[in-house]
């Protein structure tokens, strides 16, 4: 099956890259943060004529709120009439029982069950920061719909001595999408340099990926350099310059 090759681009009406540039680069899908006053049908008539659909929704996970099910509901039915593919969404335990989080993850993972979906937690402090951590929060949560959002540079950000080749292999299983950004491999080093660049072993990625069959997206997020700001121009060769890498390596034809 050919990759999913998706770009984060936030706002489909002031995307982080003009949509006709990330159409023109192969680029197929999107992940997405919706407006609140933004509809389905809004969203499908700026990113339709540019032959582009929804891979991941940006979603909120409210565990701490008692209306946490009618609110990822309103999401689920929202991907649903986007055509998307998953959920994805920074889940944080805090003072929440690991118990709790478990139950109410149960919770919303049968309502994406129901509609097809999956939901990505991402790479982030407390429960999925690492290979370690993420694969006891998921044996713990243990539900289909249920996996994790691999960022391919957090992994780096959030520990200390860690490759990111033998994190994922830990969690290989429960991968449902992964953030394609690369990484100068520094702790807390909020420099992320385009594809290939940076410390992330690319290949071996795909390897263990491929080895448990993962067809979910592959997500470019360009975060850059902390304190730059890219022209858009520098920000579509920058792309290009990604997708091009991707294509070097055999993710892409």
């Amino acid at each position: 099956m050919a990759a999913i090759l998706s770009h984060r681009v936030g706002y489909v009406d002031k995307p982080q890259l003009p949509l006709d540039r990330v159409a023109k680069l192969g680029i197929t899908h999107l992940e997405i943060v919706m407006r609140p006053e933004h509809t389905a049908e809004d969203v499908l008539s700026i990113i339709q004529p540019h032959g582009l659909k929804i891979g991941t929704l940006s979603t909120a996970s409210p565990l701490g709120v008692d209306d946490y099910v009618e609110r990822f509901t309103a999401s689920a039915d929202l991907l649903q009439a986007l055509g998307g593919l998953g959920h994805f969404t920074s889940v944080h335990a805090g003072e929440t029982p690991l118990d709790v989080v478990c139950e109410r993850m149960r919770a919303i993972g049968d309502i994406a069950a129901e509609r097809e979906q999956f939901i990505a937690m991402e790479t982030h402090p407390d429960l999925c920061e690492n290979g370690s951590k993420a694969a006891q929060t998921l044996s713990a949560i243990a539900h289909p719909a249920v996996g994790m959002n691999f960022d391919t540079a957090n992994v780096y950000y959030y520990n200390e001595n860690v490759d990111a080749v033998e994190e994922i292999k830990k969690v290989a299983r429960w991968v449902r999408s992964v953030h394609v950004k690369d990484t100068t491999g520094g702790f807390k080093d909020a420099s992320f340099p385009n594809v290939g660049e940076g410390v992330v072993d690319y290949p071996g990625i795909m390897a263990a990926l491929a080895a448990v069959d993962f067809a979910g997206p592959w997500t470019l997020e360009l975060e850059g350099i902390a304190g730059s700001a890219d022209s858009v121009d520098k920000m579509e060769a920058n792309v290009a310059a990604c997708v091009a890498h991707l294509r070097k390596i055999g993710l892409i034809g």
